[in-house]
């Protein structure tokens, strides 16, 4: 006690006070919610993935004959609106087995294998592309998504829409109609948001004051996603066969402007800014409720999963560890009819 007493007290209060912010820092970080936090980009692979070793691009990826997908005379700017045949529908993983994901056991295989079953029971055809295949020079390999949707629309040259859809989802509706409900210009004229806030950030504290159109034509939605509390979230996203489309494609991976710098956010952040930028952009990109195609594991009822949705989105589930606990839990619901996680009246 008297060797204790007769120590430099600045020394011990400073280790305690490093001590302590370390303990709260900790359970800080590992209870945040995945409704407050947002997963921009994925990391490097904890885990190693079982993967189809497809061969890599001979260069650059817009070098390539995939990048020049055709876009058909009916498909220019005038738009066109009809419901797809459902073989025209693309459901696309566009993922080398990497990331955070990579935690969960046999991630890649499991939703492949799933989503190869809801597209045998609606006629959709399902489609892996390996991400590392793309040579997408420094930029960080979440971009690779982009090359991956030009390479679908190349691949299917009557396809109309391309499901863009990350690794860490799982289909937990497998009667879900995406003509009836999502792609179809009645579903798309009833269900998009009108005069609603494009957000970047939390609206309260970084309001935009810039909305979706308040009208707009069918004929011109090219491309579907939705936006949580915070900006558009990409890990679910609808792209068209059009003129638009691919254009909008061209300008996200601009490499001077935007694919080449330091954007957090990578493409997300890049056709938000083009969301926000120009007025044409807005008038050809629909947002949904998030729900819609997008709910996450937490949140209230305009964000959570609840009963009957189509999908459950685990992003950023990383923060706190719970990857692979809570894709077990969902894993085990898929389908369910019983009362599970009913809306609560809680936005």
């Amino acid at each position: 006690m008297n060797a204790l007493l007769s120590a430099p007290r600045k020394p011990i209060i400073a280790a305690i006070s490093i001590i302590t912010a370390l303990i709260v820092l900790f359970r800080f970080y590992g209870d945040v919610p995945v409704d407050v936090y947002r997963n921009y980009a994925p990391g490097e692979s904890i885990l190693p993935a079982t993967t189809q070793n497809d061969k890599p691009q001979p260069g650059y990826f817009k070098a390539q004959p995939e990048w020049d997908w055709k876009v058909p005379d009916f498909a220019g700017w005038k738009g066109y609106a009809r419901n797809p045949r459902n073989r025209d529908i693309i459901v696309l993983t566009a993922s080398d087995g990497g990331g955070h994901n990579s935690a969960i056991p046999n991630v890649l295989e499991r939703v492949l294998d799933d989503r190869e079953k809801y597209c045998a029971r609606h006629g959709y055809t399902n489609l892996w592309l390996n991400t590392s295949r793309y040579d997408i020079g420094e930029a960080h390999r979440t971009w690779s998504k982009i090359p991956a949707v030009a390479e679908a629309f190349s691949l299917y040259p009557s396809a109309e829409w391309v499901w863009l859809i990350d690794t860490d989802i799982i289909m937990m509706e497998p009667d879900y109609d995406l003509v009836k409900e999502i792609v179809g210009p009645d579903a798309i004229k009833r269900g998009l948001m009108r005069d609603t806030p494009i957000l970047d950030g939390q609206l309260k504290k970084n309001p935009t004051n810039i909305n979706t159109p308040k009208n707009f034509r069918v004929e011109d939605i090219d491309i579907l996603i939705t936006q949580d509390h915070q900006s558009v979230n990409t890990g679910s996203t609808f792209f068209r066969r059009s003129a638009f489309t691919r254009w909008t494609l061209e300008m996200m991976t601009d490499y001077t402007m935007l694919m080449g710098q330091d954007h957090v956010g990578a493409e997300q952040d890049a056709i938000k800014h083009l969301m926000l930028e120009h007025q044409l952009v807005r008038n050809h990109v629909g947002i949904y409720p998030q729900r819609k195609f997008n709910a996450y594991v937490q949140g209230g009822d305009n964000m959570g999963y609840r009963d009957g949705d189509l999908l459950v989105h685990f992003a950023g589930c990383w923060v706190g560890g719970k990857c692979q606990e809570w894709f077990e839990e969902f894993w085990g619901k898929k389908g369910h009819k019983d009362v599970w996680r009913p809306e609560t009246g809680n936005a």
